[in-house]
């Protein structure tokens, strides 16, 4: 009996392909976004490498650390501890010109679990700058960031705390915008920016935002100024698992201040915002948010420098009673020959992208928090850092107290080389306790970067 042949559909090159693009089209579905940013980045910036001088910067890099977690999967019960080896190579890329900047990075981490092989993993981490004089008074500026990872720590839209587990996840947010400057201090910056999100965190939606936004600022003369803003958002969510998927949503958000300038480093103003969300379900129900407030930036010296502002809100649901309360923010910045310190705190009304289905947890909150961070140089290249924050979230149906710490140590030696030291502590408290936690790290790294010019 002669074998029967293999038609295309049988081919096992075929079957191993289809199963490779599904594994991994999540990756790719986000990286297209960086690809098409590349892409336009390089139509952009070939014709003007003919025509002038241009500096070209290349720095490869390699990092590795050890890291001890007491919690890696971030339960309250039941902690798992491991020692987590971590390698990154990586290289950044700039092309200097009078009025062309370009800079690419690229870094992917390999992940190696001492005890938990199969966490084992691959990160992937990239970033695009770009920024080009179309005019004399208008530029042109891209920023394109990826993220693949696992590690929650490393989420920088993970506000509130709400990613558990080491589940993989993808990100790329893309910024695209046009600022043009006429006289001294008058802005207009027309943008648009995109905001892709796929987890496979059970709890966490997927998300597309997309958010075209514009900002003027005119001075109508020394003393007296306005600004303008608006941005308008197309939020849609989904999920694989079946499950309902946080409502998809519209919004709008206006606002106006008046700014007046009493000294050369102090300047005061007032405010009014307007937001309106519209969801494509019923519930969440919309509603509308009025906000005024007054404020003043001041510096007292070149050293010491003030910003405070305090207001009030109202949220007009369509349903239910109306909420409202204070809003305030307020940071101090102390410079000093070998260091800084910031400390602040703001509070009000919240609304934030990374939703859970039930939205409990996620969504719009009243909020208030603050934090405290500073550097030091105590040697010559050997520097001290150390940072807190903490913030409290009132949501519908439940309440969050999310609190972060780290400290750590950083010696530069030899031009090209640094070792540092590294803690840090993370606390989440929840009224419902579905997503209570603490974790532990302590991180060992040394690394190595070198600089190449032509």
């Amino acid at each position: 009996m002669k074998p029967q042949k293999l038609t295309s559909r049988q081919s096992p090159c075929r079957a191993i392909a289809v199963t490779f693009w599904k594994k991994r089209r999540r990756m790719y579905l986000c990286g297209e976004q960086m690809v098409f940013a590349v892409f336009l980045v390089s139509f952009l910036l070939l014709p003007c490498l003919a025509h002038s001088q241009t500096r070209i910067e290349v720095t490869p890099m390699i990092t590795v650390s050890e890291t001890y977690d007491d919690n890696i999967f971030l339960t309250k019960n039941n902690k798992v501890s491991d020692y987590i080896t971590v390698v990154t190579p990586g290289v950044a890329m700039s092309l200097v010109q009078e009025h062309t900047n370009f800079q690419l990075r690229y870094a992917p981490s390999f992940y190696r679990y001492a005890d938990r092989e199969d966490q084992n993993n691959t990160a992937h981490s990239a970033g695009l700058t770009f920024g080009q004089d179309l005019l004399e008074d208008l530029r042109f500026n891209l920023t394109d960031t990826y993220l693949q990872s696992t590690d929650p720590a490393e989420d920088p839209q993970n506000i509130q705390g709400l990613r558990q587990t080491r589940n993989e996840y993808w990100t790329n947010i893309t910024d695209a915008n046009l600022n043009y400057t006429f006289g001294a201090e008058n802005r207009l910056n027309l943008g648009y920016r995109y905001n892709y999100y796929k987890n496979d965190e059970i709890t966490l939606d997927d998300s597309k935002i997309q958010n075209p936004y514009a900002n003027l600022t005119y001075w109508l003369d020394v003393r007296s100024g306005a600004e303008v803003t608006y941005g308008y958002t197309d939020a849609k969510y989904t999920r694989d698992d079946g499950l309902l998927a946080a409502s998809d949503y519209t919004a709008n958000a206006a606002g106006i201040r008046y700014l007046r300038r009493f000294a050369p480093t102090s300047t005061g103003y007032v405010g009014y915002n307007y937001s309106t969300y519209d969801y494509e379900r019923v519930l969440p129900q919309d509603f509308d948010v009025h906000s005024g407030f007054v404020g003043l930036d001041h510096a007292f010296s070149p050293e010491y420098t003030v910003s405070a502002s305090v207001g009030y809100f109202i949220r007009v649901n369509e349903t239910t009673d109306n909420q409202d309360g204070p809003t305030y923010s307020a940071s101090l910045i102390r410079r000093f020959s070998r260091g800084s310190i910031t400390v602040g705190g703001d509070g009000g009304w919240s609304y934030e992208n990374l939703q859970q289905g039930l939205g409990l947890t996620s969504g719009f909150s009243k909020y208030y928090g603050g934090y405290v961070n500073g550097t030091y140089e105590i040697f010559e290249r050997v520097n001290l850092y150390a940072g807190l924050s903490y913030r409290h979230d009132k949501y519908t149906l439940d309440s969050a107290d999310y609190f972060r710490g780290n400290c750590g140590v950083r010696w530069d030696f030899l031009r090209y080389f640094f070792v540092a030291l590294d803690y840090s502590y993370i606390d989440r408290s929840e009224d419902l306790g579905l997503n209570e936690y603490t974790d532990n790290r302590l991180m060992l790294s040394v690394g190595a970067s070198k600089l190449y010019q032509w």
